[in-house]
């Protein structure tokens, strides 16, 4: 009977320390945790507009032999030409400018005829009592009726807009123009291709000369690097 008491005893003091030793590790001041947040901020329109600056004033220090696709498109569109120029295609440059002159000549050409017959028909709506015979602005246009004056009117005001967007088009063409050059530069063009086409003569292994001859054939040679 007594070892029974001594084990209950032994028993419930064990219990007692585990559940002090609880209550002391509840009570004990937990520390404080550390956020770490991400301090990396995103660059601000003072600092982008910094390093756009920077990548244009690249333009004019760039000495390599072959410049880049995506500076030869902004060198075009800073001044046409010099994209195609640093790309040593010195022989479009002449074409740039020959097409911007011709597209301003043709838009010239538009405009001075839609003035002249926009102050014809102008003058024509404000006197329509005044006889056809001597209701006109100008002399070249006597005797022509109003109505074809209002249609010569709209046919050159449409010229003259679509002289405008051949000119924004032709300025972006000659844009794409200097990318691909640029683009092309390091393509290889040299005559160690992988695919060559080769003109050849097939002799037949089988039959007679007389009536098996060799006929003229194109072979396609594929070479694996």
């Amino acid at each position: 009977m007594f070892k029974y008491a001594v084990v209950f005893v032994f028993f419930l003091g064990l219990v007692q320390a585990t559940a002090q030793q609880k209550d002391s590790l509840s009570k004990a001041p937990q520390k404080d945790t550390i956020i770490v947040k991400d301090t990396a901020e995103k660059p601000s329109f003072k600092e982008k507009a910094s390093n756009f600056g920077k990548e244009v004033g690249l333009l004019f220090k760039d000495s390599t032999k072959l410049q880049n696709p995506r500076k030869a498109v902004l060198r075009s569109a800073i001044l046409p030409g010099w994209g195609q120029a640093r790309n040593g295609k010195w022989w479009k440059v002449p074409l740039v400018y020959g097409g911007f002159v011709g597209l301003g000549l043709v838009y010239e050409f538009n405009n001075r005829f839609y003035k002249e017959l926009l102050t014809e028909s102008q003058y024509r709506k404000a006197n329509p009592n005044i006889p056809l015979k001597d209701r006109f602005k100008f002399i070249q246009y006597q005797g022509y009726p109003d109505e074809q004056i209002y249609n010569a009117k709209d046919f050159y005001r449409r010229n003259r807009d679509l002289s405008l967007y051949s000119t924004f088009g032709f300025y972006l063409l000659q844009m794409v123009d200097a990318y691909i050059d640029a683009k092309l530069a390091t393509f290889d063009v040299s005559d160690d291709l992988s695919l060559q086409v080769k003109p050849t003569i097939y002799v037949p292994s089988y039959g007679n000369a007389y009536v098996y001859g060799p006929a003229p054939m194109l072979t396609l040679n594929l070479k694996f690097k």
